[in-house]
């Protein structure tokens, strides 16, 4: 059971978790987490997003190495730039369908990342979404996608194949540079553009 004392809550908008860490679950009634809410939390291992929160913000979780899970609920629409960059405990993440947006860095540098699926209804991956994410061996991208920008998958060398969707127009500056482990991948005719 959470302290309710371990958080800051400002108009809805969890600005600042202050609490031991842990197993983690934010309380009802919170529509965002706030820039850096969890920035550094060493000792997170484990958070639970409730019902009603629609935007995970920069920064969020940046840094918390020991987060192995994360539940994120249908009403996120956005995920924020550096959300839950370096988070190298974390090794799987369910995006729900609701998400509109993963926002640049969002999750770089995650080591422990080993599959990712995104939802249809996201339009863009952006800059550096997923640089980094060594351990990522499998992605899916979504026939809503028309974009993919600069370095969203840079130095996956852990990942072997890739299956663009036909929406796809442009693929950005090094969208896959360093995928040393890549041995697949299919592009679809409507690409105008690589970078």
């Amino acid at each position: 059971m959470e302290n309710k004392q371990d958080f800051v809550i400002k108009n809805g908008v969890l600005t600042k978790y202050t609490g031991p860490g842990g197993d983690v679950a934010i309380p009802e009634g919170i529509t965002k987490i706030g820039w850096n809410a969890f920035e550094g939390c060493a000792n997170l291992t484990s958070v639970t997003i409730p019902a009603g929160v629609t935007e995970i913000g920069g920064g969020a979780f940046d840094g918390c190495a020991k987060l192995t899970s994360v539940t994120i609920p249908e009403s996120v629409t956005e995920i924020g730039w550096n959300a839950f960059s370096g988070c190298t405990g974390l090794t799987s993440v369910t995006i729900p369908e609701g998400v509109k947006e993963i926002r640049w860095n969002a999750f770089s540098g995650c080591t422990g990342l080993t599959s990712v699926t995104i939802p249809e209804g996201v339009k863009e991956i952006r800059w550096n979404a997923f640089s980094g994410c060594t351990g990522l061996t499998s992605v899916t991208i979504p026939e809503s996608v028309t974009e993919i920008w600069g370095g969203a998958f840079e130095g996956c060398t852990g990942l072997t194949s890739v299956t663009i969707p036909a929406g796809v127009t442009e693929i950005g500056d090094g969208a896959f540079e360093g995928c040393t482990g890549l041995t697949s991948v299919t592009i679809p005719e409507g690409v105008k553009e690589i970078g």
